[in-house]
């Protein structure tokens, strides 16, 4: 079967014939239609995430997965031959025409949503669910979304606004019309303004930026609010002096969750946000660098796309 993988830490991706996986015991075999971009992926092939994810080389990444079951394995009492799904595979594997997978990793796609679609919201969907829980809030209170216009900013914007929390974000102002339709409040462009020049103390703050954005935060939190970062841990220190709490989200994907989130967007509660989708068979651009804040929403990858 065809895939994509790297070799070496650093290395390139190539598009590789593999022989095909099997399904191990409580695992499904899945034909991939579509998987999406995550930015974990190429910084775990760069090397520079290896005390914490070392990879097993040649290494196929992609986590993101919605296709066709097209196999079961041993002690599977959940998934039949032909039954549509979408999941995560946490160690990679998505970047192939098909994969082995765990059958608590994946839940049956609901008829309404498209694999583009299904793709788009695995690990982002439970990302920005589990951050907005974390910050604990309750209607009119006030959260800053850093980041509101990537992958998981738009779908965080909808779960907060969803709660009657009051939703301020941190954006290009190319992006402002499309956030403004999700629930935000007010479209922060940082481009040209500074944030904490601008608003008034917020009781959360959704970092999914990290660096200077986040050290700039935490004076805009205020005494007993709280900072929950997705990228970076917050500083204790700077918590403590601000009188703040601070969580770093480690994202939990489980089968509750995918199919709690993929009701909600089959019900039109939540609308995920699709930039373009590509061909997965375009080693040389899929991690190419795309300019800051240039995207809206997920890149997705489709293996039926020449």
């Amino acid at each position: 079967m065809k895939s994509l993988r790297i070799h070496e830490y650093g290395g390139s991706l190539n598009i590789d014939e593999i022989a095909e996986p099997t399904a191990g015991p409580g695992q499904v075999l899945v034909r991939v239609i579509a998987t999406s971009f995550n930015p974990i992926d190429p910084g775990r092939a760069s090397g520079n995430m290896r005390q914490m994810f070392p990879l097993v080389l040649p290494w196929i990444p992609g986590g993101d997965i919605s296709g066709v079951v097209e196999a079961i394995g041993p002690g599977v009492t959940e998934f039949a031959v032909g039954d549509e799904v979408f999941g995560y595979s946490p160690g990679g594997g998505a970047y192939a025409e098909r994969i082995a997978i765990g059958q608590e990793s994946v839940v049956i796609k609901p008829p309404s949503l498209s694999n583009e679609t299904a793709a788009a919201i695995a690990v982002v969907g439970q990302t920005a669910v589990q951050s907005v829980l974390a910050a604990n809030l309750h209607a009119g209170q006030t959260i800053l979304i850093h980041g509101g216009s990537g992958s998981v900013g738009t779908l965080a914007i909808q779960v907060a606004h969803n709660q009657g929390v009051r939703v301020l974000t941190t954006a290009m102002n190319v992006h402002k019309s499309a956030l403004l339709k999700l629930g935000v409040d007010m479209v922060i462009d940082y481009s040209g303004s500074r944030f904490e020049e601008l608003i008034e103390p917020v009781d959360a703050v959704l970092d999914l930026v990290g660096g200077d954005v986040q050290q700039r935060s935490y004076g805009v939190i205020k005494p007993g609010g709280i900072l929950v970062a997705a990228n970076q841990p917050p500083d204790p220190k700077e918590c403590e002096a601000h009188h703040i709490r601070g969580i770093m989200v480690e994202t939990e994907v489980t089968a509750a969750g995918l199919k709690d989130f993929a009701d909600q967007v089959a019900a039109g509660v939540i609308i995920p946000v699709v930039d373009h989708t590509e061909t997965l068979w375009n080693p040389a651009g899929i991690w190419a660098r795309r300019p800051a804040g240039s995207v809206l929403g997920k890149i997705v990858f489709s293996l039926n796309l020449p």
